[in-house]
This record gives structure tokens, C-alpha cells and sequence, in this order.
């Protein structure tokens, strides 16, 4: 599923209350409709789009019941700055999640868990950390970049393409979609800024010289 159609999901309120209750352990959709106080229908429809998204999984207990749980292989980040807007995705490798009939570990085990989860979230707090130096630097770059681009540019669609070749090279289908502007007015664009050699092509991807 596109990542605009997940921001489009999680603007319901309550999919986010959904979500928010699974965080903290796997419900039924009895418990969720009861804790949200919404009708079981809604909640089932609302349980069915997180699913489709692949936002939550459905898995069945030793009873056969059906319970949701948060998916642990999907990550959703959205980055905003001055320059830029993106949306990403990101799957990963994980485990089986945690059936709600399974044996609670016992003291000593929970013990260890504690301490390997807190190790962990301190490594994950380090990594953001270093996620959100290496993003400013980003920014910074990109900043540079575009004052760059107005002295070189020579119109709006000129400055409009190097803006987003600056992001990493694209094809002409690519650009084309970007920029809202039909392939045949693109080519005239690209073949002058290669002449003035801004840009060139390998293939048929074009990048910054």
C-alpha cells in the first residue's frame, strides 16, 4: 500500500485509538469495541482497513478466537523540512508475536527481559539520535543546494528539476510525474542543461554533474 494511503488511514481517530490499545498488548474486537465504546460493527470495519494496510495482523488463540495485534515488520517515519516531504515505509525482519494464552514468564525471566528491553530502547534513543543529526545535515545540504540552483537555474522548470535531481537521479518518466510536466517538454529542458553540462545522462537516468 502506497504510504499516502497509510497517512489517509491513521487520520481516523478512531484507527488511532485502535492502535494506541494494541500497542499496549493483542485485544479481541469485543474488548476493543467495549474500551472505545463503538459499535462492534465500526470497529470491525475500521480492524479490517488496518489489516489491509498491513498496519495490524489477525492471528487465533487455543480457543480458536480471533484476536489483532500491531504488525512487528512494518515502519512508517514521515520527514518535513523546509525542503522536503517524504513518506517511507520500512519492513523488517521480527518475531512471532506473543499469543494472549501463552504462559506468563516467570520472575527470573522477567527480570532479564527488563534488562534486555532497556538496553534496547537506549540503543534505539542513540540511533534516533544519530537518525536526527544525520537529517539536519541533510537539511543543511539541501539548503545549500537550492540557494545553489537560483543562481543557475534560468526558469522555475529548470530549477524544479535540479531540485530533485539533487535528491538522487531519476528517469524521465520519474521527472515527468515529479514536476507535473509531459515527457516531450522535459526533453528539450534536459537536453540544454546537459549542454551547459548541469546535468548528465547515464542510460537513461539523469543525475547531477
Amino acid at each position: 500500500m502506497e504510504s499516502a494511503q497509510l497517512l489517509d488511514i491513521l487520520g481516523n481517530g478512531n484507527r488511532r485509538k485502535i492502535l494506541q490499545l494494541l500497542a499496549s498488548r493483542p485485544c479481541y474486537m469485543s474488548e476493543i469495541a467495549e474500551r472505545l465504546d463503538v459499535g462492534a460493527k465500526a470497529i470491525l470495519g475500521h480492524l479490517l482497513l488496518l489489516e489491509q494496510s498491513g498496519l495490524i495482523e489477525a492471528s487465533v488463540d487455543n480457543q480458536r478466537r480471533k484476536y489483532f495485534h500491531i504488525t512487528d515488520n512494518l515502519r512508517l517515519e514521515v520527514f518535513v523540512s523546509p525542503y522536503s516531504f517524504e513518506v517511507e515505509t520500512t519492513a523488517f525482519a521480527a518475531g512471532e508475536p506473543q499469543n494472549p494464552g501463552a504462559e506468563v514468564p516467570a520472575i527470573a525471566d522477567l527480570k532479564s527481559l527488563y534488562g534486555e528491553i532497556h538496553e534496547l530502547m537506549e540503543r534505539r534513543r542513540q540511533v534516533m539520535q544519530e537518525y536526527q543529526d544525520i537529517q539536519a545535515g541533510i537539511t543543511r545540504a539541501m539548503g545549500s543546494g537550492m540557494d545553489a540552483i537560483e543562481e543557475i537555474a534560468q526558469d522555475n522548470v529548470e530549477a524544479e528539476i535540479l531540485y530533485n535531481l539533487l535528491k538522487g537521479p531519476s528517469n524521465m518518466r520519474e521527472l515527468s510525474m515529479q514536476l507535473e510536466v509531459p515527457e516531450y517538454v522535459l526533453e528539450g529542458y534536459l537536453e540544454r542543461l546537459e549542454k551547459r553540462e548541469l546535468i548528465r545522462r547515464d542510460i537513461n537516468k539523469y543525475s547531477i554533474v
